[in-house]
């Protein structure tokens, strides 16, 4: 019986992503709170897979290693109108939005 079980799990496992891509979008509004969050507003909203309940914007985590580097590049993409895209990964909890893991720009 548990081998049966087994083989049965295994024939349907679930796949399972650690990032998901987002698509290329212009940055139309920051917002900077005074816990160190950075919520990126996209034009058109997110179009991502990631399952979160708001996807009108990201949060860029300053726990995140690479913050520095990732808030100046969308500074940089906001004043110039250039597109951001990237990978996304889970849901912020305290803003239900998905948290920016990789950042990729483009004209």
């Amino acid at each position: 019986m548990i081998k049966t079980v087994t083989i049965i799990l295994l024939l349907f496992t679930f796949q399972v992503n650690a990032n998901n891509p987002f698509s290329r979008a212009k940055v139309s509004k920051l917002i900077i709170h005074d816990g160190g969050y950075v919520l990126v507003m996209l034009e058109g909203g997110l179009s991502t897979v990631e399952v979160c309940e708001s996807k009108s914007y990201l949060v860029l985590d300053p726990a995140n290693h690479l913050f520095d580097q990732m808030y100046a590049s969308i500074l940089a993409s906001y004043h110039a109108d250039t597109f951001i895209s990237g990978w996304v990964n889970g849901c912020f909890s305290k803003y239900k939005a998905p948290i920016l893991t990789r950042l990729d720009l483009s004209k």
